[in-house]
């Protein structure tokens, strides 16, 4: 469930006493040096909180202005209200994917739910940052909105130029997120194969689908019984997060021998999906998660995700030897920075071991050598630790026997 936006911690914006803002405003000082404000227009005389800027004086703004155009149920033509509702009518809108489209309508929603009424151009950059610091314990909630909002202002800048100077949204800072390791690359021993043994044979298939083609995870379970052809041993799809690109991601993938037996296993036991449980029922992204958290459980197991099963492929790929584009060939991405996303810390563990490898060529000889020339090989090392200490203490034990000295003279003399 999605949680409703807090107010800022302070419930004013920073004071703007710009007559450009807030037309139709008087700001009359009485004789006891007091100031007010009002609206003045067609005849009214409205009353209006102080500060200029302030969420109450936008509110009171908007609802005099209203009253005095007659148009009670209308949105400002600056309001956040106004911007956000030609934002998600806008063309820009329309090209992004349907699942990027419903989470950016439901930040939107609730932003405009809760300052709908305030002026888009008077959310300067102390408004913003008050706002940031209320979402201090809902970072991705606050990163979400900023990158929706920059969107929302840069629409609104281009269709009333002037108005707004630049974009304070830019500027501000995202939230640190504490990421957590569910969505890891799946450890082969430990995960893989325990639950690939646990797994029901439609699952293990659906297991095998996201493992050997390494697809996101809606993408797997949407495939269509046509998209895999037996015969020439393709697998031909549109990637769903580019559907509403002008040029969408169409993958052509060769099916290898046990990803085939994968798909024959469950072809044609559905009518409009590749995958399907044991009941018949179409794999869904939610039900599979479900049933890979079960598993997990039953196991003993730590939580690991489907899309951390994504991960396992191109690492291990990396880890072959296979460059960049070769991996991104199978997987889709349309560069390095987002895939190796995906590779975790891969490349840092290839370069370490050229360097590891390297240290061996430069040491290793020399220490083969120690070794041959006969290295100590007993279990204390006769110069440090206990037995060592042990036989210096033994031989430092008087034996009664007279020496140099206990009679001031050598052995063996007088």
């Amino acid at each position: 469930m999605a949680r409703p936006l807090p107010a800022p911690l302070l419930q004013t914006a920073s004071p703007d006493s710009s007559p450009r803002l807030w037309p139709h405003v008087e700001l009359v000082r009485k004789p006891d040096g007091r100031q007010y404000a009002y609206y003045r227009r067609n005849g009214r005389r409205i009353p209006l909180p102080l500060p200029l800027g302030s969420n109450a004086f936008q509110v009171a703004y908007e609802k005099a202005r209203r009253e005095a155009e007659g148009l009670r149920d209308a949105p400002g033509r600056y309001s956040v209200q106004a911007a956000v509702t030609a934002f998600l009518g806008s063309v820009d809108f329309g090209k992004l994917a349907s699942p990027t489209q419903r989470d950016y309508r439901r930040t939107l929603d609730l932003f405009r739910g809760s300052f709908g009424d305030l002026l888009l151009p008077a959310l300067d950059e102390v408004w913003i940052d008050q706002l940031r610091e209320a979402h201090g314990e809902d970072p991705d909630g606050w990163n979400r909105l900023r990158s929706r909002m920059i969107a929302v202002v840069d629409l609104f800048r281009r269709r009333n130029p002037g108005v707004m100077a630049d974009n304070p949204w830019k500027t501000a800072r995202n939230l640190p997120v504490v990421r957590g390791n569910q969505n890891r690359r799946w450890p082969l021993e430990p995960v893989l194969v325990p639950v690939f043994r646990a797994a029901t044979p439609e699952f293990r298939a659906l297991l095998t689908g996201y493992l050997l083609t390494a697809q996101r995870g809606g993408d797997v379970t949407s495939w269509r019984p046509e998209a895999y052809d037996p015969e020439a041993k393709t697998l031909e799809f549109v990637q769903a997060k580019t559907a509403n690109r002008p040029q969408p991601k169409r993958l052509l993938l060769y099916v290898p021998p046990r990803l085939q037996r994968a798909f024959d296993s469950v072809h044609g036991r559905h009518p409009e999906r590749l995958f399907v449980t044991p009941r018949g029922v179409a794999w869904t992204r939610s039900n599979a998660e479900e049933t890979l958290r079960t598993l997990l459980k039953n196991l003993g197991l730590e939580r690991y995700t489907l899309h951390g099963l994504r991960r396992t492929g191109p690492s291990a790929l990396k880890l072959l030897g296979f460059e960049n584009r070769a991996i991104r060939e199978l997987t889709g991405h349309d560069n390095d920075g987002n895939l190796e996303i995906y590779l975790d810390d891969v490349d840092g563990h290839l370069l370490a071991r050229q360097a590891q490898e390297a240290l061996d060529d430069r040491f290793g000889p020399l220490l083969d050598a120690i070794e041959a020339e006969g290295a100590n090989s007993r279990r204390f090392s006769g110069l440090t630790g206990r037995a060592a200490a042990k036989a210096r203490r033994d031989s430092a034990l008087p034996t009664g026997l007279p020496t140099a000295n206990s009679s001031g003279e050598s052995p063996g003399k007088g």
